[in-house]
C-alpha cells in the first residue's frame, strides 16, 4: 500500500511539472503571438531572420569618443559589430561560439570566457520576436511594473526582454554576465520606434554596463538583402566624421 502511495505521489508531481511547465510555455507563446503582430506580422519579421545590415551614429559616452557601429547581422548564428572612431576601429566577429576580435584592422585576438559570452550577450540581445516564439520552452514570464519579463536561458547565459504590456514591444533587455564569481548585467534601452520595410524597429539605443551609461545610439540606415556582398556597401553611408556633424 504504502508503495503504491508512493507511486501515486510521484505520478501526480510529475502530471503537475508537467503542467506547470506547459502553462509557463503557453503564457509565453500567447505573450510573443501579440508581440509578433505589434512588430508588423510573421511575414514581415523572417527578414530579420535574413541578412542585414546596420550603421548606427555611436556616441560612446563612456569613452567621451563619437564614431558609428555597423552591424552585419544573420540570426541566429552570425553576428559581426564594427566600431569606427576617428583614432581606432574594434570589429567583433561572432559566428556560432566562436569569436575574433580585431584590432584596428590588423591584430587579431581570439574571444574567450567573459569576452565571448558579452558577444554571445549581445547576438541574444538582437533575437526577435520570431526566434524567441522557436524558443519558448526555455522561456520563463514574470512581470515587472507595466512590463512582461521574458527571461531566456540559453547555453548558461541568461538574457531578460522587458515588453511592455500595452505595445508589446521589447523597451528593455538585459543580459547576465558571470564574471569571476561575480555578476554584471548589460542593460539596453529602446526608444523611437519606426517601420523599416514593414518592420517595427527602434531608432535609438541606451546602453549601461552595470550604472554606468556607455554609449548612446542613433539608426542611421537598415538595408535588409539576400545577397551579403551587397551588404558591405553600406558602410560608406556613415564615416566617424559625418557620423557627428
Amino acid at each position: 500500500m504504502k508503495h503504491k502511495l508512493t507511486l501515486i505521489f510521484i505520478s501526480l508531481m510529475a502530471l503537475f511539472i508537467s503542467l506547470n511547465l506547459s502553462a509557463k510555455e503557453n503564457s509565453a507563446n500567447e505573450i510573443l503571438e501579440q508581440m509578433i503582430s505589434s512588430y508588423g506580422g510573421a511575414e514581415a519579421l523572417e527578414k530579420l531572420n535574413t541578412p542585414y545590415q546596420q550603421i548606427w551614429h555611436l556616441d560612446a559616452t563612456a569613452k567621451n569618443k563619437q564614431g558609428n557601429d555597423l552591424r552585419n547581422i544573420e540570426l541566429p548564428e552570425k553576428l559581426q559589430v564594427k566600431l569606427t572612431y576617428p583614432d581606432s576601429s574594434e570589429t567583433r566577429i561572432l559566428f556560432g561560439d566562436q569569436g575574433l576580435k580585431i584590432y584596428n584592422e590588423t591584430k587579431q585576438v581570439k574571444a574567450e570566457g567573459p569576452g565571448l559570452d558579452a558577444m554571445r550577450l549581445q547576438r541574444m540581445r538582437l533575437y526577435n520576436p520570431l526566434l524567441l516564439k522557436e524558443r519558448a520552452k526555455n522561456i520563463t514570464v514574470s512581470e515587472n511594473g507595466g512590463r512582461y519579463v521574458l527571461t531566456l536561458t540559453e547555453q548558461g547565459l541568461t538574457t531578460d526582454y522587458h515588453v511592455n504590456k500595452n505595445s508589446h514591444l521589447i523597451e528593455i533587455v538585459i543580459g547576465t554576465l558571470q564574471m569571476g564569481g561575480m555578476s554584471m548585467q548589460f542593460r539596453t534601452e529602446y526608444h523611437d520606434f519606426k517601420m523599416e520595410a514593414s518592420v517595427i524597429m527602434p531608432h535609438r539605443e541606451v546602453k549601461y554596463a552595470g550604472s554606468v551609461n556607455t554609449a548612446e545610439l542613433t539608426l542611421l540606415a537598415t538595408q535588409f538583402t539576400d545577397d551579403v556582398e551587397e551588404l558591405t556597401q553600406l558602410d560608406a553611408i556613415a564615416t566617424p566624421k559625418q557620423a557627428y556633424n
